[in-house]
C-alpha cells in the first residue's frame, strides 16, 4: 500500500510559516513535497486567493510576510498541530476540521465521537447559530469574532474525575493564552467551574459534556469558546458591561485565532498527563474565588460558605457557614 499523498496546502503553508524571513525557492518546495514546480505555484496562487500574503521574490522564491491575517482554515491547522507529540504512538493526534457555520460544535463533536472518532478531533467552526454553554445558556458566536471549538477526549478515567476535565481545560486555556498575550497584559483568571477572566470581566468559557460506560468515561467533548475579536459594540447590551475580548485586551497584539488554538491543544495534552495534584495548585492560583466567601448557586438551591479548594475529583469544596462541615460541590455557579 502507497504512503498517503501529503496535504499539499498544509506542508507549504508549515515551511512558509517556519522560516519568514528566508525565500523558499519553488524548486526547493517542489523537492521536498515530490511534486513539479507548476504545482507549488497553482497551490500557493490558491492559498494567495484565501488572503495568505506570499510574496513571489524573483530569483529568490516565495516568502510568508509578518502581517497575516487572523483566518481560520484548515490547512493551516494542520500546518500548525501535525508536529509528532513528545508523548511517542501515546500521544494524542491533532486534527482539525474546520465549518464556515454550523449549529453547535459540541453537538457535532459528540456525533462524531459516537461514531466511534478516536480522541483529537476538533471541531472548530467561524460561526454557530444555536452556540450553547452550561445549563442550556446561550453562547453568542458571531462570524469571525471568537475561537469556538470542541475537541474529543477518551481518557478512560472514573466517572468521579469527570470534574477534571474542565479544571483541566480552563487552566490549558488560561495558560495557552497568557503566553501569547503581551506581559504587560495581566493575568487570566479562572471561576470556578468553566470560565476564564481577565480584569473581572469574562473572556471565555467551557462546556464538557460525557459518555460512560458502567466502569469509566467512554468519551468526552470539551467544548471552548473564547473571545477574540470583539469591540465593546459587538456585545449585546446584556453582556456588554461583563464581557471582554483579546482585541479589547491587547489590542493589534492580540494573538490570531489559529496560533492560540495551535498553542492551546499542546498544553491540554501535556496538563491531561501532569498529576492533578500539580494542575490542582496551579488552577487555584488563577482561580480569584478561592479564599474567599461565595455563594453558589446549585441545583438544588443557593448555599454559601469559604471556598477552600477542589478535591481530588475536582468538585469544590465549601466549608459552609456556621461551622466547620466541608462540603463538596460538583455543579454550580459561583456569583460575583
Amino acid at each position: 500500500m502507497s504512503a498517503a499523498s501529503p496535504n499539499l496546502d498544509a506542508e507549504i503553508l508549515r515551511a512558509l510559516l517556519a522560516d519568514r524571513a528566508t525565500p523558499l525557492s519553488g524548486e526547493l518546495l517542489a523537492e521536498r513535497l515530490g511534486v513539479s514546480r507548476t504545482a507549488v505555484w497553482k497551490r500557493i496562487a490558491l492559498l494567495q486567493e484565501l488572503g495568505y500574503p506570499i510574496v513571489s521574490l524573483p530569483h529568490q522564491g516565495y516568502r510568508m510576510e509578518e502581517a497575516l491575517p487572523d483566518l481560520l482554515v484548515a490547512d493551516e491547522l494542520e500546518a500548525r498541530l501535525a508536529r509528532p507529540s513528545k508523548y511517542g504512538k501515546e500521544g494524542i493526534a491533532w486534527r482539525a476540521v474546520v465549518f464556515r457555520e454550523t449549529q453547535s460544535t459540541n453537538d457535532l463533536a459528540l456525533r462524531e465521537a459516537q461514531g466511534g472518532a478516536a480522541a483529537g478531533l476538533v471541531v472548530v467552526a467561524e460561526r454557530q447559530t444555536k452556540g450553547r454553554g452550561r445549563q442550556g445558556r446561550k453562547w453568542h458566536s458571531r462570524s469571525g469574532e471568537g475561537l469556538w471549538f470542541s475537541l474529543v477526549l477518551r481518557p478512560r478515567w472514573p466517572l468521579g474525575h469527570v470534574a477534571r476535565l474542565t479544571i483541566v481545560a480552563a487552566l490549558a486555556a488560561a495558560e495557552a493564552i497568557e503566553s501569547l498575550l503581551p506581559p504587560t497584559a495581566g493575568k487570566i483568571g479562572i471561576k470556578w467551574p468553566n470560565d476564564l477572566f481577565h480584569d473581572g470581566k469574562k473572556l471565555g468559557g467551557i462546556l464538557t459534556e460525557i459518555q460512560a460506560d458502567a466502569e469509566a468515561i467512554a468519551f468526552a467533548v470539551v467544548g471552548i469558546g473564547i473571545n477574540c475579536r470583539q469591540t465593546r459594540s459587538d456585545f449585546s447590551d446584556d453582556i456588554a458591561g461583563i464581557a471582554t475580548s483579546l482585541k479589547l485586551i491587547a489590542g493589534d497584539a492580540a494573538p490570531r485565532r489559529a496560533e492560540l488554538l495551535a498553542a492551546l491543544l499542546p498544553r491540554l495534552e501535556a496538563r491531561l498527563r501532569d498529576p492533578f495534584e500539580d494542575v490542582r495548585e496551579a488552577w487555584a492560583a488563577r482561580c480569584f474565588s478561592l479564599g474567599r466567601m461565595v455563594s453558589v448557586r446549585t441545583p438544588s438551591g443557593t448555599i454559601q460558605g469559604h471556598a477552600v479548594g477542589l478535591d481530588e475529583g475536582g468538585a469544590l469544596l465549601l466549608r459552609r457557614e456556621g461551622g466547620g462541615v466541608v462540603e463538596a460541590v460538583t455543579a454550580g455557579d459561583v456569583l460575583i
